[in-house]
């Protein structure tokens, strides 16, 4: 894996993200969102690019969020 994330790659990323957010009620720019975030980038970093689990782990991320 080279590391260099490609445009159609981080619209897929931003486009689970912002699904998962809607769906759970995170508000952009809250502290739910940006550890959300992180999540997201470190599955990408780790060389998860398929959408369906993307959006399943993200999912699984968002329950266990504080709130």
């Amino acid at each position: 894996m080279s590391g260099i994330g490609y445009t159609g790659d981080l619209a897929l990323l931003k486009q689970v993200f912002d699904r998962v957010c809607a769906e759970a009620g995170i508000s952009v720019g809250s502290m739910e969102a940006e550890r959300l975030s992180v999540s997201a980038m470190e599955l990408f970093s780790d060389g998860e690019f398929d959408e369906a689990v993307l959006y399943e782990r993200l999912r699984l991320v968002a329950r266990s969020l504080p709130r």
